[in-house]
């Protein structure tokens, strides 16, 4: 094996896009011995223009990302592989130098890039630039400094070849093979690394849709991740100290929004506990803008920061929902709609979590209620019954709504039957 460089870009109909992709890899000063594409069942121009540029194109049928990711890394004859999604571009043609740079100084398995988008024009590509900006300007770097890269962003990254192959590939039963792959590293001694000067362009979500479904497969593949790897909590100080502030972090998060509400109908009449939260989830978002600010400058983050507001709150209070839907709920996303005409399939909630969830609502209903009647306090009665009551009647209301979906079904057989449900969206771009 040479010390040299192989880049891997999986493509799924990326005809729009993939030639800036090829240009930017042929075009780094660590020029790569060979630029792969992956065209999973391409439907138009892309594996033509890849050629025709100089790549080496490998062509595959309806497999998810990381399958075809493996399909390409049992070919890789090189010391190191990177990672490009097909909708996305190096930044500088010294991007792959400076990582390769990185790696050989510290050892690391793998490392991520710092990621922008490569448009900034509607309201949810403005709310995507801040979201990128404060998680790899704040949260990687504070991750690098307690040795736990918690992702090794599925867009773009640079791996020593032998360290993914030694922890299996690229995970083809996870919704987040990049949170996986990390996780795999960190586990197997191949520190994952991340490079702040080392830049990859992307294309972010034009609208509510593909941003929904891109934001519901991060927070499941995320909660999915870390329940599969919880027993570190017990054995990694790195891990515990990585993923235990983020639990902290939204479960303050929550509780900040909980409280930010409560205050608004309140008027701030009341300085208590609560408040104080409030207060603290505020200074939350002004340090979002101020790190931003560090990040891309000061006049984009102000004009992007209030689409972050909006659509960065909403992203939140929706990965907030998976979460619970995942861990107390145990209703796991299995597969979503990407571009391969795949379906979103959520499991069932199992029946002894139904009951058990059932019985614990109950109780803490009928403890709030006679907590109320004992104190003489109304509100507390009057909520505790209620919680009963909601608990109690959520059966009902889930069957009539299930009964009305199915009744509303077509008849079998009057529709195109809908493509393969499997593990992965698409082979690149955003949904990565």
């Amino acid at each position: 094996m040479t010390e040299s460089l192989t880049v891997l870009i999986p493509a799924h109909n990326e005809a729009d896009f993939i030639a800036d992709a090829v240009r930017s890899a042929l075009g780094q000063t660590a020029g790569p011995e060979t630029v792969l594409v992956i065209a999973d069942s391409c439907t138009d121009d892309t594996a033509g223009i890849a050629r025709r540029l100089g790549a080496t194109v490998r062509e595959v049928s309806r497999q998810s990302k990381p399958e075809s990711l493996n399909i390409a890394l049992a070919e890789v004859t090189t010391e190191y592989v990177a990672l490009l999604d097909a909708d996305g571009y190096f930044a500088s043609d010294d991007v792959l130098a400076t990582c390769l740079a990185q790696m050989r100084e510290n050892g690391h398995g793998g490392v991520c890039m710092s990621v922008t988008p490569h448009s900034v024009k509607g309201l949810f590509q403005r709310s995507r630039t801040i979201e990128w900006a404060a998680a790899h300007r704040m949260s990687r770097t504070v991750e690098s400094w307690h040795g736990w890269v918690a992702v090794l962003s599925g867009c773009a990254g640079v791996y020593r070849t032998e360290a993914v192959r030694e922890v299996g590939g690229w995970s083809t039963d996870s919704l987040c093979e990049d949170v996986e792959l990390a996780l795999r590293m960190n586990r197997s001694g191949h520190a994952a690394g991340f490079v702040p000067g080392a830049y990859v362009c992307v294309r972010d979500p034009g609208s509510w849709g593909v941003y929904w479904r891109q934001t519901h497969r991060w927070a499941a593949g995320w909660a999915q991740a870390l329940y599969k790897h919880r027993g570190l909590f017990f054995r990694s100080w790195g891990f515990t100290k990585v993923f235990g502030a983020m639990l902290v972090d939204s479960a303050l998060m929550a509780v900040g929004y909980l409280s930010l509400l409560y205050h608004l109908i309140t008027g701030f009449t009341h300085f208590d506990t609560v408040r104080w939260l409030g207060w603290w989830f505020l200074m939350m978002l002004a340090l979002t803008l101020g790190t931003a600010t560090v990040q891309i400058g000061f006049r984009k983050a102000v004009t992007c920061y209030p689409a972050y507001l909006v659509v960065g709150t909403m992203g939140t209070l929706l990965s907030l929902w998976v979460m619970f839907r995942e861990w107390v709920l145990g209703r796991h996303l299995t597969s979503w709609t990407g571009r391969q005409d795949r379906r979103t399939v959520i499991t069932r909630m199992p029946g002894d979590r139904r009951r058990c969830l059932t019985a614990a609502g109950l109780l803490g209903g009928a403890v709030a209620a006679a907590a109320g009647s004992v104190l003489r306090r109304e509100d507390l009665l009057l909520a505790g019954a209620g919680a009963a009551a909601v608990v109690l009647l959520a059966p009902l209301f889930h069957r009539l709504l299930v009964g009305a979906a199915q009744a509303g079904r077509p008849v079998a057989g009057a529709l195109p039957a809908a493509g393969p449900v499997g593990p992965g969206e698409r082979a690149g771009g955003t949904g990565s």
